[in-house]
């Protein structure tokens, strides 16, 4: 999967072609080093890395697997525009209760089972609007990630390894 997401192009002329990734995944969440949390798209990570931190990794594949695998913390200071990128503070029950249940029990919790065969759905009619986005950062942490469908008005909880197949 790494090596999939770390392919960005190759240089021409000096300068790097940004094709967009063979596959894309959904949101990306970076740790701050004052405990928020950072929500990126994989185009954003990428420049987020060239600008920031392509000095203190060789390349952008080993940063991704620093900020996907390993619980990679950045610096704040690196997001010096207030709204952007996206950000909250970690709530504090959904928190609590993540730490009580274990994994299995609280995705549980919070998933039920959809029409679609073999696909659980985020299980929105419990969870306050600030919790949300504690819930879909535990899950992304766990490797599992939400898709939308706007439609519908539904988020689709996968295992990350499924979207690569």
């Amino acid at each position: 999967m790494i090596e999939m997401l770390s392919e960005r192009g190759e240089l021409k002329n000096n300068r790097e072609a940004l094709p967009p990734p063979p596959i894309s995944f959904s949101d990306v969440y970076l740790l701050t080093n004052n405990d928020e949390v950072v929500v990126l798209n994989e185009n954003e990570l990428f420049f987020f890395y060239k600008k920031d931190y392509s000095t203190k990794f060789k390349s952008f594949k080993e940063f991704l697997n620093a900020v996907l695998n390993n619980g990679f913390v950045v610096e704040k200071k690196m997001f010096k525009h207030p709204n952007y990128p996206r950000r909250f503070k970690l709530n504090s029950k959904i928190k609590k209760e993540y730490s009580s249940l274990g994994f299995n029990a609280f995705l549980k919790n919070y998933s039920k089972s959809s029409r679609r065969k073999g696909v659980m759905e985020l299980n929105k009619s419990i969870i306050k609007s600030e919790e949300y986005l504690t819930i879909t950062y535990l899950l992304y942490k766990n490797r599992y990630d939400i898709s939308t469908d706007c439609y519908l008005g539904k988020d689709y909880i996968r295992k990350r390894k499924d979207a690569f197949k």
